[in-house]
């Protein structure tokens, strides 16, 4: 954490640092944006200012240790859901995926704004898209064989733009959170799965077929049995 303006050598310390910063995430939830005072954060973190200023030499110092933190725990919350998938579907890997990301945003809801807009944090937030982006290149190399460079970097980067875009506003949502997630499964299976069809699907065959696959995946790209009633199980039968 590069932000410090001393090295924590005990856990104590470092516990001091995670309250400042926790009190940092909650006052930017809160307020919205990027703009309390060292009283503010000193109070929410039960320290003295001083006991800050130890620790940060500054506020932007602050903000930027804490989205440093925050794209951390995003890309380990993501490449943990992704690595239990493993053997999955992709449309059940997405949705598995979706469904931790979500429920990390619902314990943690300043990530995703923290990410793409926090204060002094643009290399940061292109080192989160790009730790995800690796993510996802993984899986689409072990899914598609044979695949070029150059498609892989745009269809993980497209896949994380979209992840990203559409939880933006997610704790924002209410008690319409639910469908945001299950359109975020729906957006990007439907996607990728278009693109890369089974290798029986009748884009193959059918030349008049509306949206044009790249080509065949090894496998998982389709489920036996229908899909989608399960991306809804809140849902009447």
């Amino acid at each position: 954490m590069q932000e410090l303006r001393t090295a924590p050598r005990q856990r104590r310390s470092q516990q001091s640092i995670d309250a400042i910063l926790d009190a940092a995430e909650r006052l930017i939830h809160e307020d919205g944006q990027v703009s309390f005072t060292a009283a503010e954060l000193a109070s929410g973190a039960q320290m003295s200012i001083g006991r800050v200023y130890y620790w940060f030499p500054d506020i932007p110092s602050v903000v930027n240790a804490l989205v440093e933190r925050t794209a951390e725990r995003m890309v380990s919350v993501f490449g943990s859901a992704i690595e239990a998938c493993q053997g999955s579907s992709t449309p059940l890997l997405i949705e598995r995926v979706a469904g931790a990301l979500c429920d990390h945003l619902d314990r943690n809801p300043a990530t995703v704004a923290l990410c793409l807009t926090g204060s002094g944090s643009g290399g940061r937030a292109e080192a989160l898209f790009q730790s995800m982006t690796t993510v996802v290149d993984r899986v689409i190399r072990d899914r598609v064989p044979d695949i070029p460079d150059a498609e892989v970097e745009l269809v993980a980067r497209t896949t994380v733009g979209i992840t990203l875009g559409m939880l933006h506003d997610y704790t924002k949502l209410g008690d319409r959170k639910p469908f945001l997630r299950q359109e975020l499964v729906y957006v990007l299976s439907a996607w990728l799965v278009s693109r890369y069809p089974s290798s029986d699907a009748v884009a193959w065959s059918d030349q008049s077929y509306p949206i044009r696959p790249s080509r065949r995946p090894r496998s998982g790209f389709r489920e036996s049995g229908p899909v989608w009633p399960a991306l809804a199980p809140d849902q009447p039968n």
